[in-house]
């Protein structure tokens, strides 16, 4: 580990966010690149994802189950389908990276969005009684 590295640019851009009062309530933020995968399940479902922290709602519709499965459309009716098979679309996401600063986790996601579908950055709590990250990021 390079602990010159972090007591010299992480920890001072972390306490220079503290200062700018961002995420000052959160106990020792980890910030998380997430993506929000598209999912299916057949059917109406009232299946509730408990990672999609965008906050999209699930959506019934259809795609037309005569058409190979990468011609295959999302839709809310079926004015133009032959065949259509009743389904449930919901998003859940991914981790992609995670950060101990905003800055470098909103420059990863301006560098890296192209290879994204939806990415965004969250911020978690690293959690309590964690006595590494206390330990860590204690005020000198």
């Amino acid at each position: 580990m390079n602990i010159g590295y972090l007591e010299k640019e992480i920890i001072p851009i972390r306490e220079q966010e503290i200062r700018d009062g961002k995420n000052l309530a959160t106990r020792q933020p980890i910030y998380v690149v997430l993506d929000l995968q598209e999912n299916y399940c057949s059917g109406h479902s009232d299946y509730t994802p408990i990672t999609n922290h965008k906050g999209l709602e699930m959506r019934f519709g259809y795609i037309d189950d005569n058409l190979d499965s990468e011609d295959q459309v999302f839709c809310e009716n079926t004015d133009e389908m032959n065949m259509p098979l009743e389904i449930t679309r919901f998003y859940t996401d991914r981790i992609i990276a995670f950060f101990l600063t905003s800055e470098a986790a909103h420059d990863y996601l301006k560098y890296q969005n192209h290879n994204l579908s939806n990415g965004y950055v969250y911020v978690f709590c690293s959690g309590y009684a964690n006595v590494q990250m206390d330990r860590l990021l204690e005020n000198k």
